[in-house]
């Protein structure tokens, strides 16, 4: 059989696609007749199977044609994604900054794929900077990192919420060891309502929500305080002076143990996710490179979220 040529590939699937020699040439920048020959040499090297049924005003799928654009699909996608891939490695994608807020955060497939990344790559490299406890989209807006590790949900119109980094996360609170609360084997949010909490500045109002909730699950007011939090280090002081309870995600409480603190479950708060998140319609190559790499990990790992 004669090698059946990549330009061929592509014609075939944006035909399969708009059904339409005119809207397909279009695309392709090609001429209408050229389109039909392509697809007539197509046919040809495929031992003259026709692939569409063609008249002067339809153009549909053959049985054979169907079968063709769901397996070619997904081999020029694939095929694509490697060549992209070639023409990064060969550029060098460079230098991709992600902001975290704390190491916890995603660390298993963050990890992980920043190892890849830099050994895929000739000169690439990532650098994680830590994200201000209370402006946790401000690196990014500002440009100053090209991806965030955020917690869920995030819904803002101008931010991409991709891959998930971890999912399932427990919920605790954290308070000071000699605390009312410091010995018991679980809470509920009634428990600690009336105990000051920190919920951050300019952070989306969904996401605060999230981290630290406004109100108990019967309507109950939970006590928020306005003291100055500048970072994650002034934020365990605090609670290992009994002047704040702080929830959270066992991720976090776990990775800053600290002696002055107890972690106590949370029964009733769902559990938390967190994601790679990127401004929307900022181009990127070395951003998409890495974020390719990751979803790579997670495919191989879908339990390294959990």
């Amino acid at each position: 059989m004669a090698d059946v040529e990549l330009r061929e590939m592509r014609v075939f699937l944006v035909l399969a696609e708009e059904l339409h020699f005119g809207r397909t040439a279009e695309r392709l920048g090609l001429t209408t007749s050229r389109v039909s020959q392509t697809l007539r040499t197509l046919e040809r090297k495929l031992g003259g199977r026709r692939l569409f049924d063609r008249t002067s005003r339809v153009v549909a799928l053959t049985h054979a044609g169907a079968i063709l654009r769901d397996e070619l699909g997904a081999a020029v996608a694939n095929l694509d994604v490697t060549l992209e891939r070639a023409r990064v490695r060969g550029a060098g994608p460079g230098l991709v900054r992600v902001g975290v807020l704390n190491a916890a955060s995603g660390s298993a497939v963050l990890n992980e794929a920043i190892k890849r990344y830099e050994a895929a790559y000739d000169g690439a490299s990532v650098r994680l900077a830590t994200t201000p406890f209370d402006d946790r989209l401000g690196p990014l807006r500002r440009r100053e990192v090209h991806l965030t590790v955020t917690r869920l949900p995030l819904a803002q119109p101008d931010v991409v919420v991709g891959p998930l980094l971890s999912e399932g996360d427990a919920r605790v609170v954290m308070v000071a060891t000699d605390h009312p609360l410091a010995g018991r084997a679980d809470v509920s949010v009634e428990d600690f309502a009336d105990y000051p909490t920190r919920r951050p500045d300019d952070v989306p109002e969904e996401l605060a929500e999230a981290s630290s909730p406004s109100r108990t699950p019967s309507g109950r007011p939970i006590v928020h305080s306005d003291i100055e939090v500048n970072d994650v280090s002034e934020l365990l002081l605090l609670i290992a002076q009994g002047r704040l309870v702080h929830p959270t995600v066992a991720p976090f409480a776990d990775h800053l143990r600290h002696p002055g603190i107890a972690i106590v479950p949370v029964r009733d708060l769902p559990p938390s996710s967190s994601a790679l998140a990127w401004l929307r319609g900022q181009e990127d190559p070395a951003r998409d490179a890495f974020l390719a790499v990751v979803d790579e990990v997670v495919a191989e790992n879908p339990s390294a979220t959990t």
